[in-house]
């Protein structure tokens, strides 16, 4: 189980470009929590949910 909060905070994009890959390769358990939607875009993953104005919604 891999917990990530803000990973992307007080990153160059050359460090997030590497996060975002090994991430990417990562097979096991993954809960990362992030406001950059970049990021997001670029993680694969199996369900995704936001937490929104007091409300959590599965993607």
């Amino acid at each position: 189980l891999l917990v990530l909060d803000e990973p992307t905070n007080h990153l160059d994009l050359p460090a997030i470009e590497q996060l975002e890959s090994a991430l990417d390769a990562y097979t096991g358990t993954l809960l990362l929590v992030t406001h950059d939607r970049r990021m997001l875009d670029a993680v694969s993953v199996t369900r995704r949910w936001e937490v929104a104005a007091g409300k959590v919604t599965e993607h």
